[in-house]
C-alpha cells in the first residue's frame, strides 16, 4: 500500500511520463478479479450519489480530492460491498427492475483532465463505474478532457458521460433563450460527438428553479442532479436529485461515516 501511494505522490508532483507509466502498471495489477454483481430488491429507497470535481493536489480548494484519498475512498466502497451504477442503470428505478445490492453512483462535475489521468485508472482497477458531467464547450480546452479521452473512457464501459451545459453558466440568472441554448445545445453537442442520447444532467453550481427544471425536462433528460446534500430518493423528483458532496477537506474516516 505504501509503495502504491508513493506512486500517486510522484504522479501528481512531477516527472509525468515515468510516473504515469508506473501508476497505470501498478493499479492494473492491484485488482485482477472483477467484482461479482449481486441481484437485489427492485426499488432502493435512497441511493448515495457522490459528487466529485477534480482528483488532484490543491490545498487551497475544497473541490479537489487528492489521488491518495480518492483511492482509499474507492477501496472502502469496494470492501464494503457497494456496487457502482450509472444513470443508465438507474432507469431501473423507473421500470421497477432490480438494482444491485448497495448501489452507489460516482459523479464528477466539469470534465477536468485529471478525471482521465488519475480517477479513471483507479476506477478501472476496482472495476467501478462513474458518470462525468462534461461542460460541452470546454472540451479540448486547457485542463479539460478532449474528445479522444471522452470516447476512450466511455467505450471502456466504466464511464458514462452526462451534460453540464455549454459554458457552466448559472441558469437561474439566464434569460430563457440562453437557458435553452446552454441546456439543449450542450446536450446536442455531446450526443453528436458520442453518437447516442445523453440522459443525465448536472445543474452548474447546483442552482435551479422551476423555469430551469422545465428546460431540462423539455430537453429530454431522464435525470438531473443538484448539490442539495443527502442521498437521492424518488420523492425528490428525478430532475432534482440530491448528492453527497465529497470535498478535499474531508478525511477518509468522515467519508466512511457518510457512506458506511
Amino acid at each position: 500500500m505504501h509503495i502504491f501511494l508513493l506512486l500517486l505522490v510522484i504522479l501528481t508532483g512531477g516527472t509525468e511520463k515515468k510516473a504515469d507509466y508506473a501508476f497505470h502498471a501498478q493499479i492494473e495489477k492491484k485488482l485482477s478479479a472483477p467484482k461479482t454483481n449481486l441481484s437485489s430488491r427492485a426499488d432502493a429507497e435512497a441511493i448515495p450519489i457522490l459528487m466529485y470535481h477534480s482528483i488532484s493536489r490543491n490545498r487551497h480548494g475544497k473541490l479537489f480530492v487528492s489521488p491518495e484519498v480518492f483511492y482509499q475512498q474507492m477501496e472502502h466502497l469496494n470492501h464494503a460491498g457497494y456496487h457502482t451504477i450509472t444513470f443508465k442503470d438507474l432507469l431501473h428505478w423507473k421500470t421497477g427492475e432490480a438494482l444491485p445490492d448497495k448501489p452507489v453512483l460516482i459523479t464528477f462535475d466539469d470534465g477536468y483532465l485529471d478525471n482521465y489521468k488519475v480517477a479513471y485508472p483507479i476506477l478501472k482497477a476496482f472495476q467501478m463505474k462513474a458518470t462525468i458531467f462534461v461542460t460541452s464547450d470546454f472540451i479540448g480546452s486547457p485542463n479539460h478532457l478532449n474528445w479522444s479521452q471522452i470516447r476512450e473512457m466511455e467505450q471502456s464501459g466504466f464511464i458514462e458521460i452526462g451534460a453540464h451545459t455549454r459554458h457552466h453558466v448559472e441558469l437561474t440568472k439566464s434569460k430563457k433563450l440562453q437557458r435553452v441554448d446552454e441546456v439543449l445545445g450542450g446536450k446536442r453537442r455531446l450526443e453528436k460527438g458520442l453518437g447516442h442520447p445523453v440522459i443525465a444532467f448536472a445543474y452548474p453550481s447546483g442552482k435551479y428553479n422551476q423555469n430551469v427544471v422545465q428546460v431540462v425536462k423539455r430537453a429530454g433528460f431522464e435525470f438531473a442532479v443538484t448539490t442539495k446534500p443527502g442521498y437521492a430518493a424518488k420523492r425528490q423528483g428525478y430532475l432534482t436529485l440530491h448528492r453527497v458532496r465529497i470535498g478535499g477537506e474531508q478525511s477518509v474516516a468522515e467519508f466512511i461515516r457518510k457512506i458506511p
